[in-house]
């Protein structure tokens, strides 16, 4: 067991015996030094006890995989449209990504088992309604986003016996829609949802920004903290726009799911993970009820 250092960690003691979920994944992903950089903070984390659920998606390595085919990458409304061919992409894809983050998972000592979001039905969504949009005309277009998920229910029982075992669980957001058939799944709405289903204490989404910023590419304009009505504000106004609104929108929905508080943090930073759980100094942005 590592020492705590109660000056520096004093949210520490607050976390022991309690499950995390975090988010890894997208542009924050980087190499191996930024995979063994996020696997000693994991492993720091569960020497006090902590009990850690690892989300991760992988948005841009299945962009550049769509490239190397010569598939065009297809967007809406910061969505992925996801035909048979793109699916099969991002199957590829994000299963090699879980490799990757496990295998340093196991080079910082621990236990880790990757599984896709549909294994044992722990995951399982239905096809997303068709979204409204503009076409490049300006005029109202619906848009069907094939092969995409919404979660309808998470099973946690598998979760809960890996963890209870020791082991670090590590999902990618491929899910089960029925029937054996696959879909994917926004990776921030993914572990929102698991984040409930596990009653996890706190929800932390790692990305390539530090937070919301009032004024975007601006650092020194980050929110640091912010409601749930709060956020509903800031996307009225336009402050959080694009990409990031999956992203909020994941925080709110975990935390009206019983989490009590979700943490956005940039992962270049060193130990960002370790000092936004358990330090009182401010981290990121981070939203509460």
């Amino acid at each position: 067991m590592a020492s705590i250092d109660k000056q520096r960690y004093p949210l520490a003691p607050r976390l022991k015996g309690k499950k995390v979920v975090i988010k890894f994944g997208g542009s924050s992903i980087g190499g191996v030094a930024e995979l063994d950089q996020f696997a000693q903070e994991i492993s720091f984390l569960v020497s006090l006890g902590i009990k850690p659920i690892i989300v991760h998606g992988g948005g841009p390595e299945i962009n550049e995989e769509l490239k190397r085919r010569n598939l065009k990458v297809k967007k809406v409304v910061g969505l992925r449209i996801t035909d048979d061919a793109t699916l099969a992409v991002a199957v590829d894809v994000l299963a090699g990504i879980n490799v990757q983050i496990v295998e340093a998972l196991k080079r910082a000592g621990l236990k880790a088992v990757g599984m896709a979001g549909g294994e044992g039905n722990t995951v399982r969504c239905k096809k997303i309604a068709s979204v409204k949009s503009k076409g490049e005309d300006g005029k109202a277009v619906t848009v069907d986003l094939g092969n995409v998920g919404e979660i309808t229910e998470v099973d946690p029982s598998e979760l809960d016996r890996l963890i209870a075992s020791g082991f670090v669980p590590v999902i990618y957001p491929i899910c089960s829609a029925g029937n054996g058939r696959i879909m994917n799944v926004n990776a921030d709405t993914t572990a929102a949802h698991v984040a409930q289903a596990v009653h996890s204490e706190v929800l932390v989404l790692v990305t390539d920004v530090p937070g919301i910023m009032r004024e975007f590419g601006k650092e020194g304009t980050v929110i640091r903290h912010a409601t749930i009505d709060e956020i509903d504000d800031l996307i009225e106004e336009g402050v959080v726009s694009d990409g990031m609104i999956p992203k909020v929108e994941a925080c709110k929905l975990a935390i009206r799911g019983g989490v009590s508080r979700a943490h956005m943090v940039c992962g270049r930073d060193k130990s960002a993970i370790i000092d936004a759980l358990l330090s009182d100094e401010e981290h990121g942005t981070s939203i509460t009820r």
